[in-house]
């Protein structure tokens, strides 16, 4: 199919970010945001230590996936790789290009210095969903007391802590309903193995995600964490019929609203 890709985890897993306020490496102090995850400051630094007319892509995702893996103590995340390998031994310069003047100077790499340094050192990384979470609480701490600032900062992460709690509360309780309490974790879980696909009907997995949002709100990237939960719910056999039914009951203010 002539595509080769590489992913920051696997089917089952969070990614990382990195580079965030209070977790080593630090960013700058000004800084209250998160600027990157394990997986893409490793193969970004990586690019810009190394020669891409001679490391190959193969090369590249060994060594983007045992930086990521070792990155995190808490948990793992495991980079993955899909499509046509034939593309592997390619060097990276063929898709991602070099340097101007690379061939005019060949040893500019060994000359230059760069953060990228690999290491067993473990650090705790904070999970890519929760990211926003730490910026809204940093904001927060620093906004002056008593003012303005300080207000819209607690309003912001209160409504963030809401929405999710939000989200989480319906999504389950929709399970709770369409497969019956006793059943709902096993079915919204399941992980399928290695080599299906998420969901066997696409359209289905399209139409219960706005059947959703439109009787109880838009998903934010937290709420999307439940994209497995609603493609079981496709490979389960449930209707958009049944879907708009348990939509209803689990969100009957939003509906009342509308």
């Amino acid at each position: 199919m002539n595509i080769y890709a590489t992913t920051a985890s696997n089917a089952s897993e969070d990614s990382y970010a990195f580079y965030c306020p209070d977790f080593y490496p630090f960013p700058p102090p000004e800084y209250t945001t998160c600027l990157g995850d394990a997986y893409s400051i490793s193969w970004l630094e990586d690019s810009d230590k190394n020669d891409m007319t001679k490391e190959t892509l193969h090369q590249q995702y060994e060594t983007v996936r045992r930086r990521t893996l070792a990155s995190n103590i808490n948990a793992a995340s495991h980079v993955m790789q899909y499509g046509d390998r034939k593309f592997i031994n390619d060097f990276l310069a063929t898709y991602i290009g070099a340097p101007p003047g690379l061939n005019d100077n060949p040893t500019s790499f060994a000359n230059a210095s760069y953060s990228f340094e690999p290491s067993t050192t473990q650090t705790r990384l904070i999970s890519q969903r929760d990211a926003h979470l730490l910026h809204l609480r940093l904001e927060l701490q620093k906004a002056p007391d008593g003012s303005k600032e300080k207000l819209k900062a607690q309003k912001e992460l209160d409504d963030e802590i809401a929405q999710r709690e939000h989200v989480d509360n319906v999504v389950h309780l929709i399970g709770d309903l369409l497969f019956r309490e006793e059943n709902s974790s096993t079915m919204m879980l399941h992980v399928r193995p290695a080599g299906q696909p998420l969901v066997d009907d696409w359209d289905c997995f399209k139409t219960l995600i706005k059947t959703y949002e439109s009787h109880c709100g838009t998903l934010s990237s937290y709420g999307r964490k439940y994209s497995r939960a609603f493609a079981n719910m496709c490979n389960a056999g449930i209707s958009q019929e049944q879907m708009v039914a348990a939509s209803l009951q689990a969100c009957p203010k939003e509906n009342h609203a509308s």
